[in-house]
């Protein structure tokens, strides 16, 4: 179901003022301008998200209305994910621009131009930096940088961030792709998603001038990668949880990049098993350990 910003403004006065109970009655227009208003409400009633509660035209938030506004903000507390939505949205604006062979004064324009929304909510400038730092180190993005500001100015996409915007997948997915090979083990954690873990794939291929061996390359590649794909379970808090998917994001980027870095390896390497640690008395969280400390060993050479 798609929802505007307005659709969800609307939707989420009714669900905080009846505040779990489907029986309460809220005064909608006594806050919100009926004329401006109404078509909202009554568009949020044919989808079955509130409904009438009385001729004084009180609305009562449904039981799929009660559902859909808790599972949406659940979705909005997921760090990761809105991160991982941002850069996507942020590497469609820049096609947009390329279709149209124009190219935005700056990353600042960014916030007004349609694609600043998560889940109803506007991305904060600090988010859009830090996406910014991630899609330019991944060479998706380039621009001119000044030493005053972490914007782009003139940003644009490289050959490569046109592929990825074409290539239908997220960022991520399309900077690592799962291997296609490797004995693996399903873990579910308390209810939790699947996880794979496992060793690399064994047809892993790098393409570098970096003198790093190509197995290392592969090893710290799926730690990264499964670091990433467990984050949800791992029962770690919000700000914890932005971190690990942070570095997991760096180290496949460098690793999988044309001229990897043995030092800055090292670094991150270390890093994101230090960012996991909080969760190594879990059995996925001691597995994932595990896998880092390998990855360590084998690029610490």
């Amino acid at each position: 179901m798609s929802l505007s910003k307005e659709d969800l403004e609307l939707l989420e006065y009714v669900y905080d003022q009846a505040d779990g109970d489907l029986d309460e009655s809220v005064d909608v227009w006594s806050t919100f301008e009926r004329e401006r208003w109404g078509a909202i409400a009554r568009r949020l009633q044919n989808s079955d998200l509130i409904k009438l509660a009385s001729i004084a035209d009180d609305y009562k938030i449904t039981a799929f209305g009660l559902n859909f506004v808790s599972e949406l903000r659940a979705k909005r507390r997921n760090g990761p994910a809105r991160m991982n939505a941002l850069r996507l949205a942020l590497i469609h604006w820049l096609y947009d621009h390329y279709l149209e062979d124009t190219h935005p004064e700056s990353t600042e324009d960014f916030h007004t131009s349609g694609h600043d929304l998560h889940m109803g909510r506007p991305f904060e400038d600090r988010e859009l930096l830090q996406a910014i730092s991630y899609v330019l180190t991944a060479r998706l993005v380039d621009g001119v940088q000044l030493d005053q500001s972490r914007h782009l100015f003139r940003p644009f996409l490289t050959p490569k961030g046109v592929d990825c915007a074409e290539s239908e997948k997220t960022v991520s997915d399309f900077l690592n792709p799962p291997p296609s090979t490797g004995p693996t083990f399903n873990v579910r954690i308390d209810g939790s998603q699947n996880v794979v873990v496992g060793t690399q794939s064994g047809d892993f291929t790098q393409n570098s001038t970096s003198g790093i061996d190509p197995e290392v390359l592969a090893r710290i590649t799926h730690f990264a990668n499964v670091a990433r794909q467990g984050i949800s379970s791992y029962g770690l808090e919000e700000d914890q949880q932005v971190e690990v998917e942070q570095i997991a994001q760096d180290l496949e980027a460098e690793a999988t990049g044309e001229t990897p870095d043995r030092g800055r390896l090292r670094r991150l390497t270390d890093r994101l098993v230090e960012a996991i640690a909080p969760a190594a008395g879990s059995a996925l969280g001691g597995m994932v350990m595990a896998l880092g400390e390998q990855a360590s060993s084998a690029i610490a050479g």
